[in-house]
């Protein structure tokens, strides 16, 4: 029983609101509202009492086709203005010389001038007033412009309204950006009898009347940008360090402070093969390092190609740092500023050599203090049989440098022993060349003679 009275309640309830919305929408009476001027349909819209002057706008500038009446049905306007040309390729650009920060509304006998522009950039209702029926509304042409660029939110150029001032056209722009210098703002004042520019310095920051300096049309304001501004200093530390992430600091914080900052180090970080990086510099492209990348072998010079060995080897924007004499001196010697995006990056230990090429067992080799590379080719099972004699080199782990191998060469946890292999030789090849060249130095001992002669 109470089931059914439950339902029968929901619904006269539905029924109750289904009538209520009826009458609410029959009870909307619509406005006429007139639109002239520069947009695309210009003629006598019907509104509703809740609509405003953007509104009318925006509906001027739709195609009949686009536009509906409440009741979702196509709308025709009344008292059409007639298009002489039809094409939609041949309309104009009404964004662009569409003149909203000068609408005039004529109610009745009163006259207003509304700046819409201001209402889309800042919010401003002022400028967007309701519609009341038998408005006129008339959109003119753009007669001026100025203009705002640099460190704005919004730059551009924006139509001109009498009496702007600068800090008007900075509202309009959505004000200057974190690290704009207001110091030295640059007005270029345009004189149309000679239709040339003059210029000068605004220091908005001591003399704030500046601020209310009137404009003319065709005056451009530029707002710098402070080059030592720094919204935020990111540094990275990653590896064995007791903290690892993406810190920000302060200006001038130095390499030992971001160690303290970061709790410090492990007792398996290793400080000989440790890197600070500059991610910024490090991704700036080489446009010489591209150059000879992209030609062949035959063709680089002795010099190019020592340099394009070391740039493959060694990371662009690594700093340069001893950072065990860092630790041992607690900051005082091999200290550095860290700057914007610099990466820091302590490896763990690795108490290892790895020996790479022509050896019988290639691969990793415990470290022993002391010993040279031939030791630890002997534990690599020795070398090959298609092994390079005089071709073995060291591979330094924190530079990426290739040393000759030699008894002299102390190594380090991490370094690598590479044996190369014998190049492929073709003796064809190898005699034809012989003949050659002694082809060419038999040559010029003639000419000597003959010169002697």
């Amino acid at each position: 029983m109470k089931t059914k009275l439950y339902l029968i309640i929901l619904l006269a309830l539905v029924i109750a609101f289904l009538n209520a919305t009826e009458t609410v929408e029959r009870e909307i009476a619509l406005i006429s509202i007139n639109v002239s001027g520069y947009v695309r349909n210009p003629g006598t819209l019907k509104l509703s009492h809740l609509d405003r002057l953007s509104d009318a706008i925006g509906l001027s500038m739709l195609s009949p086709d686009e536009l509906f009446d409440v009741d979702g049905q196509s709308m025709s306007k009344l008292s059409p203005v007639p298009m002489l040309r039809t094409n939609n390729t041949m309309f104009p650009n009404y964004k662009a010389y569409q003149s909203i920060r000068n609408i005039k509304l004529y109610r009745g006998s009163e006259e207003r001038t509304y700046d819409l522009f201001s209402f889309y950039r800042t919010g401003d209702l002022s400028q967007n007033p309701y519609l009341r029926d038998s408005d006129h509304v008339h959109v003119p042409l753009v007669e001026a412009f100025i203009s705002v660029n640099g460190s704005v939110g919004y730059p551009g150029d924006m139509e001109y309204r009498k009496g702007d001032t600068v800090r008007e056209a900075l509202k309009m722009s959505l004000g200057p950006v974190p690290g704009s210098l207001l110091s030295a703002v640059r007005l270029s004042v345009y004189h149309p009898d000679t239709r040339e520019y003059s210029y000068r310095t605004l220091d908005l920051i001591a003399q704030p009347e500046l601020w209310d300096l009137e404009l003319n049309p065709g005056d451009r304001i530029m707002v710098p940008y402070d080059s030592q501004y720094r919204d935020r200093i990111t540094v990275t530390i990653s590896g064995e360090s007791m903290q690892h992430g993406e810190f920000n600091v302060k200006e001038g914080t130095t390499l030992w402070e971001m160690l303290q900052i970061a709790g410090g180090l492990s007792d398996y970080a290793d400080l000989k093969n440790a890197v600070v990086l500059n991610k910024s510099y490090n991704e700036e492209p080489d446009p010489e390092f591209e150059r000879i990348k992209s030609r062949s072998m035959v063709e680089l010079t002795p010099l190019e190609y020592a340099y394009l060995r070391i740039k493959l080897r060694q990371a662009k924007g690594r700093y340069s740092i001893d950072m065990q004499k860092l630790i041992d001196t607690e900051g005082k010697e091999g200290d550095i500023i860290l700057n914007n995006d610099d990466h820091i990056y302590i490896p763990a230990k690795m108490n290892q050599i790895w020996v790479s090429g022509q050896v019988r067992y290639p691969g990793l080799i415990e470290f022993k203090e002391g010993e040279d590379w031939k030791y630890y080719v002997e534990k690599a099972g020795g070398y090959s049989t298609n092994r390079n004699v005089f071709g073995t080199r060291i591979l330094r782990a924190n530079s990426g440098n290739w040393i000759k191998a030699s008894k002299y060469v102390e190594l380090r946890p991490g370094d690598i022993v590479f044996i190369p292999d014998k190049q492929d030789r073709d003796f064809w090849s190898d005699f034809k060349d012989f003949i050659g060249v002694a082809a060419s130095a038999f040559t010029i001992i003639i000419g000597i003679q003959n010169l002697s002669n």
